[in-house]
C-alpha cells in the first residue's frame, strides 16, 4: 500500500496556520475555527474532541487522538483528497475503492462479453458518471463500504467488482447485500471465490456486520454454486424471479 500522508500537524489556533502545507500534510485541530478555516483553503484536516472541548463539526472527527492508527489518519487524509481507500488483499488480488478515474476502465469491464447477461449494465456515460460521483460522496463516506474495484496483483488490471452494501433489500439492523462480478475472460480460476471470502471475512471482524444477504437470477447455476460454497442458504425465490440467499456471520 503508498502511503500518501507524510506529515501531521496539531494547530488549534487560525494564526498559527500556515500559507499552504506540503501534500502529505494532515491538520489536527480541537478548534472549530481552524477547522472552518482548513476547509474553506482545501488543507486536509480532522478534529479531534477531549474532556474541555466538544460539539465539533467536522466531517472526520476522533475522539482519544493519541490512541488512533496510522492506518485511520492515512484514511482520513485520502478522503479530504479524494485518494480511494486500499480495502483488502487476497493471494491473487487487491481491493480498492472506485474513484473517478476508474470509470472508463468500469465500463470497459462491463462490456466485455458475458458481463451482463445477468446483471444491470451501467447508465449511459453521463449518467453513470454522476452516480459513481454520488456514491463516493454519500455512500463510501457515510458506510465506509459499499461496491469496490477487485485489481490482479500481478498485472494491475481490472478484473471485477464486489462489495457490500446496506440497501432496501436488507431487513434488520447490522445486515447488508453481498454483490460481485468476475471479468468474463477470468471466470472459472476460482477468483470469485477468493475475493468474497475475503469480503465476507471484512464483513464480520471489521465492519461488525451480523448477517449478509445475496440475491441472483435462478438460471445463473455459477453465482448460486459460489454463494453456497461461500456458506449462504437459499431462503425464497422473490416476487421478481430471483434467488434470496442468507447467511449469518
Amino acid at each position: 500500500m503508498v502511503n500518501y500522508l507524510k506529515n501531521i500537524i496539531k494547530v488549534n489556533t487560525v494564526e498559527n496556520l500556515q500559507p499552504d502545507y506540503p501534500a502529505g500534510t494532515l491538520v489536527l485541530s480541537d478548534s472549530q475555527a481552524v477547522l472552518d478555516e482548513c476547509v474553506n483553503r482545501d488543507i486536509p484536516v480532522a478534529g479531534y474532541e477531549h474532556d474541555d472541548v466538544t460539539g465539533l463539526k467536522c466531517a472526520n472527527l476522533l475522539l482519544d487522538v493519541d490512541d488512533v492508527d496510522d492506518e485511520v489518519f492515512e484514511n482520513i487524509y485520502r478522503r479530504c483528497k479524494d485518494i480511494p481507500w486500499d480495502i483488502a488483499s487476497t493471494e491473487r488480488t487487491y481491493i480498492r475503492e472506485f474513484s473517478m478515474d476508474d470509470l472508463d476502465d468500469l465500463f470497459a469491464l462491463y462490456g466485455k462479453p458475458g458481463m451482463t447477461e445477468y446483471m444491470e449494465p451501467l447508465f449511459d456515460y453521463e449518467v453513470e458518471k454522476e452516480y459513481e460521483h454520488n456514491y463516493i460522496e454519500y455512500i463510501y463516506k457515510l458506510y465506509g463500504f459499499g461496491m469496490w474495484l477487485i485489481y490482479d496483483t500481478i498485472t494491475d488490471e481490472l478484473i471485477g467488482r464486489a462489495g457490500i452494501e446496506v440497501r432496501d433489500t436488507c431487513q434488520g439492523e447490522g445486515q447488508a447485500e453481498l454483490g460481485f462480478c468476475i471479468s468474463s475472460d477470468r471466470w472459472k480460476q476460482g477468483l470469485a471465490y477468493e475475493v468474497c471470502s475475503k469480503i465476507v471475512q471484512l464483513a464480520r471482524d471489521e465492519y461488525g456486520l451480523k448477517s449478509l444477504i445475496a440475491r441472483c437470477d435462478p438460471e445463473n447455476l455459477a453465482s448460486r454454486r459460489l454463494l453456497e460454497k461461500l456458506g449462504f442458504s437459499l431462503l425464497y425465490m422473490q416476487e421478481d424471479g430471483d434467488c434470496r440467499y442468507f447467511m449469518e456471520i
